[in-house]
């Protein structure tokens, strides 16, 4: 008899036709589905929902910083090179590469979104990721060029990453970031973020140190019982 036909690891296992005995059918056996075989499916059909665009979305739109108009939208496999170009200009050497940022742009669970002047230039990122099982929300990659620091424009995207993440139920948001970034902590700290461990060598390439922070994200009946409200991003 043939051997199974082994499909890729995001489809299912078949059985290809046995020859047909005598007296016999040669209707395919299917064998018994494993528990890992019913994910794969489920994974499968997450990865190729609407034509293979990933699951979290993100709709285009107009927002104010700092009396300033920008277009906030996801980002796209094309605009990973200048996103490396962005993270290039701050660090000196890029973190992640145009390949990596294609990855996870490309990922359902990930969702990445870039700030736009009305001229059309990307000058800010941010990444999310979710993770279900654990209802944590992490912010992958944030970068602003330097040239638009200190508008406020870093605490608008996490303030719009973390609606979004409340949006599908996450219950925390987690994120590293460099022990001495200690505008970054404040940043993070003003949002809520508390440090809860250090990662010791986490960055490459120099091996750098870092700390994971998190803070818990409230339901929106709970941020105006506190006085706390999302920002207007129509989400």
């Amino acid at each position: 008899p043939r051997s199974p036909i082994r499909m890729p690891w995001c489809q299912t296992t078949y059985d290809s036709p046995k020859p047909r005995p005598s007296g016999k059918s040669n209707i395919p056996v299917k064998r018994p589905r494993s528990t890992f075989m019913k994910f794969n499916d489920l994974l499968h059909r997450l990865m190729t929902r609407e034509g293979g665009n990933p699951s979290l979305c993100f709709a285009t739109r107009r927002g104010m910083i700092a009396g300033d108009p920008y277009i906030l939208r996801q980002a796209t496999v094309e605009d990973a090179p200048t996103l490396v170009e962005i993270e290039r200009v701050i660090y000196g050497e890029a973190p992640w590469n145009a390949a990596a940022f294609v990855g996870d742009i490309k990922r359902p669970d990930r969702l990445y979104v870039v700030v736009e002047t009305t001229g059309k230039v990307i000058v800010a990122l941010v990444g999310l990721s979710l993770h279900f099982h654990q209802r944590n929300g992490h912010i992958t990659n944030i970068a602003v060029s330097p040239a638009y620091r200190g508008r406020g424009m870093g605490t608008y995207l996490m303030k719009a990453m973390m609606a979004v993440a409340v949006a599908h139920k996450m219950t925390s948001m987690s994120l590293e970031v460099r022990i001495e970034n200690r505008g970054a902590q404040h940043l993070y700290r003003r949002l809520g973020f508390e440090v809860c461990q250090q990662k010791h060598h986490y960055y490459l390439p120099d091996g750098g140190d870092a700390y994971e922070m998190k803070t818990k994200l409230m339901r929106m009946g709970e941020q105006r019982a506190n006085g706390k409200t999302k920002p207007d991003l129509g989400l």
